[in-house]
């Protein structure tokens, strides 16, 4: 007999236990219909890429997955999973330009893999759910203003807890260091020490940009610019080295046009440490953060891009758009205990079996009644005592037990007992679809 293969999780591919799964499911239910209810559309991409599409932009070469066949001496196949939707989304558009209808509004709910360290919260394998809006040739800047709008929306469906979208623009910087002739890949780099300074000290952020040849006469500028909490501030902060101000401008649109489109204002604010590591963005870039729980990182990211596609087409697809990072934010909630992870099953009704040789097909009838108003509900169809039955589903978080033997059948009734306040009542089977509903309904309230 061969050895037993031993069975250990693998760091950053998460595997929930049905509570948190039913509960990652629901939000996936949740954002898609916010998605669509914003007229965003679905689309699908395949897992893998071609490795020149995946690395054509974004600096992410080292965290992608190679594919490769072990039986081949694991050769390289010249493919990779993909590390976000967004570099896909390019190609399909690119792939896909004469059959689609611009603006092209679009929304992508999947798996994406990452080669990074995994850590709380941070995993290799998860969940994206993404929003862009892709134009042909130009995309209008309301288009900047509107996807955090529909992030709000979403993440209100979901009673999260309060949040805030931080909100800046990569143009404002590159305004700054534009007093002085500086090289793209040095804005670049510059921009990425923006991005790390919310971690890093005063001290060593001044550092990095002393490290990177920053004119040392730019360098108070910027230290005063990242800590400016409103866009009056930052033109302050600007006009200290006369630098121009249309990132700024821009700025100041997007939020002023998201305020009108709905958005609350306690819900948006500038914040120029924000610059996002991926050197697709161009513009606006958007991070969101659950308040009082900062420590837990951006839940929701992404911007504005005008070059991306430019890798695959001479054509211009300008886009921006949003990334919920999903089975991260399902771990932070119940990590937190801030998620209602109490059911192991969707069942609504279980409908116990006490005298399965008579009665079977009146237990089968009763589920179907139940389910066929929408209602979930499982026949409990093991041999076991009504205790165990009663046990199995209380553990599994299932609300209601309906209870009927020779009597309550006699009498065309049965017993309905709600598990969670440990009590119960006899109905008219006739009757039992507006008890039950009734009883989900204040249950749901409560």
């Amino acid at each position: 007999m061969a050895d037993l293969v031993k069975v250990v999780p693998i760091s950053g591919f998460p595997e929930w236990l049905p509570n948190v799964r039913l509960v990652e499911e629901r939000f996936i239910s949740i954002i898609r219909e916010q998605f669509q209810l914003y007229g965003f559309t679905p689309i699908e991409t395949p897992a893998v890429e071609r490795m020149e599409v995946l690395t054509a932009k974004g600096g992410m070469q080292r965290q992608i997955y190679t594919l490769g066949r072990p039986a081949e001496g694991n050769s390289e196949t010249g493919l990779g999973l993909h590390f976000d939707l967004t570099v896909p989304l390019a190609r399909y558009v690119v792939q896909h330009a004469e059959e689609l209808v611009y603006p092209f509004r679009r929304y992508q709910i999947q798996k994406v893999w990452r080669g990074e360290k995994a850590q709380r919260g941070r995993f290799r394998e998860f969940y994206q759910c993404d929003i862009d809006v892709i134009g042909r040739g130009s995309l209008d800047l309301i288009h900047d203003a509107e996807v955090p709008c529909v992030i709000n929306s979403a993440f209100s469906a979901l009673e999260l807890p309060e949040f805030q979208v931080r909100v800046s623009n990569r143009k404002v910087l590159g305004d700054l260091l534009s007093v002085k002739e500086v090289e793209e890949d040095q804005l670049i780099r510059v921009l990425r020490a923006i991005d790390k300074s919310h971690d890093a000290g005063a001290e060593e952020t001044r550092q990095s940009f002393e490290e990177e040849e920053v004119a040392p006469e730019l360098i108070p500028a910027i230290m005063e610019l990242i800590d400016c909490e409103t866009i009056d501030d930052a033109r302050r902060a600007l006009a200290t080295v006369n630098a121009p101000t249309a990132g700024l401008d821009e700025l100041q649109s997007v939020i002023e046009n998201a305020l009108t489109l709905g958005m609350p204002e306690s819900r948006i604010r500038p914040d120029f440490r924000i610059a996002r590591g991926l050197d697709y963005y161009t513009g606006v870039v958007y991070e969101t953060f659950v308040r009082g729980h900062e420590d837990w990182g951006s839940i929701c990211s992404g911007g504005r891009y005008d070059d991306l596609a430019s890798y695959f087409s001479k054509q211009k697809f300008p886009g921006v758009g949003m990334s919920v990072g999903l089975s991260r934010l399902v771990d932070l909630l119940v990590q937190s205990k801030l998620a209602d992870v109490g059911h192991n099953v969707p069942t609504k009704v279980l409908v116990t079996t006490q005298d399965r040789s008579n009665y079977l097909d009146k237990y089968l009838g009763l589920a179907k009644m139940l389910r066929e108003e929408g209602i979930s509900t499982e026949v409990y169809l093991e041999p076991d005592a009504l205790r165990e039955q009663i046990g199995y589903a209380s553990s599994n978080g299932i609300a209601i037990a309906v209870i009927a033997g020779d009597s309550e059948f006699e009498q065309n009734c049965v017993t309905v007992k709600d598990l969670e306040k440990r009590e119960q009542e006899t109905v008219p089977q006739d009757n039992l679809i507006n008890y039950i509903r009734s009883k989900l309904a204040v249950a749901k309230d409560a």
